[in-house]
Order: C-alpha cells, then structure tokens, then sequence
C-alpha cells in the first residue's frame, strides 16, 4: 500500500517529517540541512522583514530606488564566508550564469567532470571519469599548454555519492600560470565550513557562486569574490535586468547568523551520534550529513517503517535507484534511533 503513496505532491512542509496519504512519515531526505526553513525565529524574522519592506521588490538593479538591505546582506556575507566581496541575487543558478558568462571569455575554460547545469556555458560539457584522475590530468595539461590563463569550473563536492573535492593537486601548476576557479558551494555553504578550496599559489584566483536555498533557507544566490570581479559583474546585464530577492529573505538572512551557528551544532551532534551507531555500510563526508548507502531495496524496507528517504535512479532512469539519507538539525534522537533500528532490520 506504501508504495502507491505518491510523495510528489506534498501540501504541507518537509521537515523531520511529512505527511502524504492521509499518514505522518519520518523525513530523511531534501537539503534543509540546518533546518531554517521551519525554524520559529527564523520564520518570525521574515514575517518582520515582510512588514517592513513588502513581499517582494520587483524593481531592477540600477533603478533609483533601492533597498538599504541587499548592500548589507553583501556585505555581511562576504565578511561571514572570508570573501572581499559579494553579490546576491534571485536564485543560486542565475549566480552561477551570471559568473560563468562573465568569467568564461577572459580565459581557456575547462570544466571538471559532474559539474552542475547551473555552470555549463551553453550544452553539457560531457566531462566523465573520477575528479582525482580529472585533476592529475588537468595539472598537466595547463603545464604543457602554450595558453597561461585557465579557468577551471567545478563543484566543491558531490552530494549524490557524497565525495568532497581534492584540489590540492594544481599546487603542482607552475609559477607562471595563472588559474581562475569558478566553483558551486550550493551543498556545502553555511554546512562546511572553513574550507580552503585551492592550493596556496602566486597566481590563483577564485569565485565561489552558490544557491542559499539548501543550508542556508533562503530563496537567493550569492557570488563571493574578489572586489573587481563583483564590480564587473554588478554591471553586466544579468545582474541589472534581474529582479533582486526578496527583501525580507534579505533581511532574515541577516539577523539568521547565530541560530545558523545553533543549528550548525545541532546538525554536528545528530551526525556524531548518528555515525556511532550506525553498523551499515555507507559513504558519507565528515561534517555534511548525506550518508549513501548501496543496498537495494533499502527505500522500500523502511517505507515499511513509515520512514522516508531520498531515492531515486542516477545519472539514468534505468540505473539503479541511489538511495541516501539526509538528516537535519531538526531530527531528534528519538528520529535517529528509529532510522538506525529501521536500518539495522532492513539488512537482518
């Protein structure tokens, strides 16, 4: 009977739990890692926000009226993810179309394999094989090349079969060359923290372009670099003939930074004890709470159990299902112990 369930019309919100066919299920899927999309302070800051400015602003860039709150989320942001600066606007893909139109011209591009559509310049770039046999190659690739100027383009983690990008091979790239990269953080932002991405290097620059919607709850992009790259792009068409976020997204973004914090320790502890316990086999990062598991018929036994998971087939509809659990700040420890028996049973 589960089976018939059909789980893509929800009309309630996906939290710890959701509620399809008349039934409540436990919730082990999305990107709401933090848990701020249901978050009670974070809902009355945008409640606020909505008073103060409205539900949306649907004014362009460069007209004469604008927001006071868009320059000091940018800011704010930037000074959050050690960036010199920062822009912010409607969605993480029109960030990332906005970066790699801009960037894509001024150096030979070359794109890492898996990169999210949201960074193809025009069809996919077709790009297979494993990251760290990719980067070995592109190392000697820009160092045998007549060009010096790259711009390499890539995700800084797969959050399918969760793997966190290594980069540390183009520390090998000789002193001359200059490498700009254009990376998405969608998954890892305000999650991962701390990372440095790239190598130490005279002639490394670097763009991080993300969607806020995931860790972060907010329906908006942001790019963070440096302060020419963001003046540039503040002038290009994309960014003036878009209409920004909304401002009350903006503003509860903005007084979010501590629950953020909360949440973060949150989802740390949920993690620990998640990963203590659990006796499967599965693949995860430490400090992103995706975990892979390749049992089939995983999905269908803990649908049994009233639980939901994230499953579907990847990179085909005739592969088979990649079934993963995604645990959030929302999740208590009663959740995970029914997760962990639910899992446990299922490979008894």
């Amino acid at each position: 009977m589960e089976k018939n369930i059909n789980f893509s019309q929800l009309h309630t919100a996906a939290g710890r739990e959701i509620q399809a066919g008349g039934q409540r299920w436990l919730f082990f899927g999305g990107t709401a890692y933090l848990g701020l999309q249901q978050h009670p302070r974070m809902l009355e800051f945008f409640m606020q926000g909505m008073q103060q400015y409205g539900l949306n602003n649907g004014t362009s860039r460069n007209n004469n009226v604008q927001f006071a709150v868009y320059p000091e989320v940018e800011t704010a942001l930037a000074n959050r993810f050690g960036s010199e600066s920062a822009l912010v606007t409607s969605s993480g893909y029109l960030a990332a179309q906005m970066a790699v139109k801009d960037l894509a011209g001024t150096a030979t591009t070359l794109y890492a394999p898996a990169t999210h559509p949201a960074l193809w310049l025009h069809e996919n770039p077709g790009i297979g094989g494993s990251f760290k046999d990719w980067a070995i190659q592109t190392v000697s690739e820009i160092n045998k090349s007549e060009q010096n100027k790259f711009l390499v383009i890539s995700n800084t983690l797969n959050n399918l079969l969760p793997e966190l990008y290594d980069f540390s091979e183009f520390k090998n790239i000789l002193p001359e060359k200059k490498i700009h990269f254009l990376l998405d953080d969608s998954h890892g932002i305000g999650v991962l923290t701390e990372q440095q991405w790239i190598p130490d290097h005279p002639g490394f620059s670097i763009t991080v372009v993300a969607s806020l919607a995931k860790g972060l709850g907010t329906d908006a992009g942001v790019v963070l670099s440096d302060a020419a790259t963001i003046a540039r792009l503040k002038q290009s068409p994309i960014y003036l003939g878009a209409s920004p976020p909304s401002p009350a997204a903006m503003q509860a973004l903005l007084l979010a930074a501590p629950i953020c914090q909360e949440q973060r320790v949150k989802l740390l502890l949920n993690m620990q004890y998640f990963q203590q316990r659990c006796k499967a086999v599965c693949q995860y990062i430490p400090g992103f709470p995706v975990y892979y598991f390749p049992e089939a018929g995983l999905f269908e036994k803990l649908l049994e159990k009233k639980i939901v998971i994230s499953s579907f087939h990847y990179p085909l509809p005739t592969d088979p299902e990649l079934n993963r659990v995604v645990i959030s700040s929302l999740h208590t420890q009663q959740d995970l112990d029914t997760l962990l028996l639910a899992i446990h049973q299922a490979q008894s």
